[in-house]
């Protein structure tokens, strides 16, 4: 079990306003506190001079396992990705050492992104080789890993680019991020080099055009005047360009009643030039700007109506690499009619009209992959990656950028969409706002089902990872596996038994209003041996941690599908992670494989 203490780290002040890194004192603050043969620190901890891999390895092999009272900077090159950063949780982890080499590594555990934000679709991923400063609490896990505490770290620097974030602050961050890019139509300026570029031809406008992308920073719609003005800036940062009376991508006037959402990633082509003499103004010069794409499409212009036709099939259905509209489609129809995917894909697409959430708390629009499409795809009935409905009133322009997740289906044969199991990722880079239930429907009490995300096991993101059934707390820790062994459709889930171990199986994070709850799984012995589980639940705080299991009583499975239940009652709201239990090898137990299927919530 992870652990704090209090006192092995030195100075002890009793007012400590950790505003910055800088802050931080050495280990140790006597000689006598120093091991007998103390490593020669490179570094101190701080963002000035952070500890060194070395450094942070030593630290905390000297501390029998338990974590630093505080937080500490860590540089260090990465070596490998184990998890990327994701938009489901907002972080990710890596491994990092001082020289890039796979040796002396240490872990940077489910960390936040830059700033001590959770990661959105439009971040940049990490990549072996980058140079990175960690910051968090530290810890030799179960005596063998040294890694940062999970709830406590995030990536404090990326490639020399930070935005604070230490002390909830946003201390030491940066006001611009680096200029990126050589303005050419394959690789455009970001917003900090498009400034650059400004200021470096001062109130002349540049005499040839440059290519600039960045994230539009307030909506806007196009009026009579039929060309668009609008603020950029690079993602995460306040720096901003002016595209300035845009038109078309050749030059044609904009359709009148064309949005441009806020955060849509935008390329724009022109002149340059710092406009004005007071208060100079990065922007393209009057005349010269053409807006390229929005969301990767092209705008509306006027005479553009009609059905523009149907796109080419592109993308492999990764988290890295969407699927387009195109390709989404024909997966459906490459499946007929009303047979759902068996493999989960990611897809993108843009809004093909306005939406708002209602009081059932979910999505329903089409997208399509440029404006006037006759091709759609219909994100059926989506809520957030965590499980939680969406903010009744939250709404979804025309021209959004959407990024969905899950098993498709070509319904009754004429309409691809999204099949159960499926969740929003983003809207503009940006994971929807949850429902805080204050709004909407209201508890309907009386036995009310609450919807868990891949009940059935029916839709599996790998042969080893079944949606909606991976715990961001430490609750999952059993091996998984598909069965077609299966009580109802055609999988359940294989918890796979250790004799020396309790293992569990945990369900993606729940928010559960105050009340009793009733939560029922349909379980099954592997073999003729006996086997047992024990349902339960865990809190989850909000920092990602597992509180105090409580679970049922023990059930002993003998042969065939039956069913075990078990009822917790919550006295607030209490974001929870539910949980089945194989138990060690024991005098009651055997440490057996068991299937697992069919599993409910219902709210007394």
């Amino acid at each position: 079990m992870k652990k704090t203490i209090k006192s092995l780290l030195a100075i002890a002040i009793s007012a400590f306003a950790f505003a910055a890194c800088s802050d931080v004192p050495a280990p140790y603050d006597t000689p006598s506190e120093k091991p007998v043969n103390p490593h020669a620190y490179t570094g101190d901890g701080s963002v000035a001079n952070p500890y060194t891999v070395a450094d942070a390895i030593y630290l905390v092999q000297s501390l029998d396992g338990n974590e630093t009272d505080q937080a500490f900077c860590v540089k260090g090159k990465v070596v490998a990705v184990s998890d990327p950063f994701n938009t489901q949780y907002g972080n990710g982890t890596f491994t990092i050492s001082d020289d890039g080499a796979p040796a002396n590594i240490f872990t940077a555990y489910r960390v936040y992104y830059l700033g001590n934000k959770k990661y959105t679709a439009t971040d940049a991923q990490i990549q072996p080789g980058d140079d990175v400063i960690i910051y968090g609490k530290l810890v030799n896990y179960r005596g063998n890993t040294p890694e940062t505490v999970q709830g406590t770290a995030f990536l404090y620097e990326l490639n020399g680019v930070n935005r604070g974030g230490i002390d909830g602050g946003g201390g030491g961050g940066e006001s611009a991020d680096q200029p990126k890019g050589t303005g050419t139509v394959d690789n455009p300026f970001n917003v900090a080099a498009a400034v650059a570029k400004c200021q470096e031809a001062g109130g002349t406008a540049t005499s040839q055009e440059y290519y600039v992308t960045g994230i539009v920073d307030a909506e806007y719609t196009v009026d009579n005047y039929k060309n668009a003005t609008f603020d950029m800036v690079d993602n995460g940062f306040t720096q901003k360009f002016k595209a300035y009376r845009v038109v078309g991508p050749n030059g044609e006037s904009l359709k009148e009643g064309y949005k441009i959402p806020k955060g849509a990633t935008v390329v724009v082509c022109g002149k340059l030039v710092n406009y004005g003499s007071s208060n100079p103004t990065p922007e393209t010069s009057q005349g010269s700007g053409k807006l390229i794409s929005v969301n990767g499409q092209a705008p509306e212009v006027e005479g553009g109506g009609g059905d523009v036709t149907p796109g080419t099939p592109s993308g492999s259905g990764t988290q890295a690499d969407p699927f387009n509209v195109a390709a989404a489609v024909k997966k459906c129809n490459e499946l007929g009619a009303d047979v759902a995917s068996t493999e989960q894909y990611y897809i993108k697409g843009i809004a093909n009209a306005d939406y708002e959430v209602g009081s059932y708390k979910n999505i329903e629009v089409d997208i399509v992959d440029q404006a006037g499409s006759a091709e759609k795809f219909k994100v059926f009935r989506v809520k957030r990656a965590d499980g939680q409905g969406i903010k009744q009133g939250y709404k979804i322009n025309k021209g959004d950028l959407i990024i969905v997740y899950g098993p498709v289906i070509n319904y009754k044969g004429n309409t691809p969409e999204t099949a159960t199991g499926a969740y929003i990722v983003s809207v503009n880079g940006l994971e929807p706002t949850a429902d805080d239930g204050q709004s909407g429907g209201g508890d309907s009490g009386g036995g009310a089902a609450t919807e868990l995300t891949n009940g059935n096991f029916e839709t599996w993101e790998s042969d080893a990872q079944p949606t909606g059934w991976k715990s961001a707390s430490s609750a999952s820790s059993a091996t998984l596996a598909k069965s077609t062994d299966a009580h109802g459709g055609s999988f359940s889930c294989i918890v796979k038994g250790d004799a020396a171990a309790n293992k569990r199986l945990g369900s993606q994070e729940i928010k559960l209003a105050a009340g009793t709850y009733n939560f029922s799984i349909w379980v099954k012995p592997t073999t003729s041996n006996v086997a047992q589980v024990r349902p339960g639940y865990v809190p989850i705080d909000a920092t990602g941690k597992a509180g105090s299991y409580k679970y049922g009583d023990y059930a002993t499975l003998t042969a065939g599908w039956q069913q075990v239940s078990t009822e917790f009652t919550l006295d607030a709201e209490t974001t929870v992670c539910l949980v089945v239990m194989n138990p060690k090898a024991s005098n009651y137990s055997s440490g057996e494989d068991v299937l697992v299927d069919d599993a409910t919530l219902t709210k007394k």
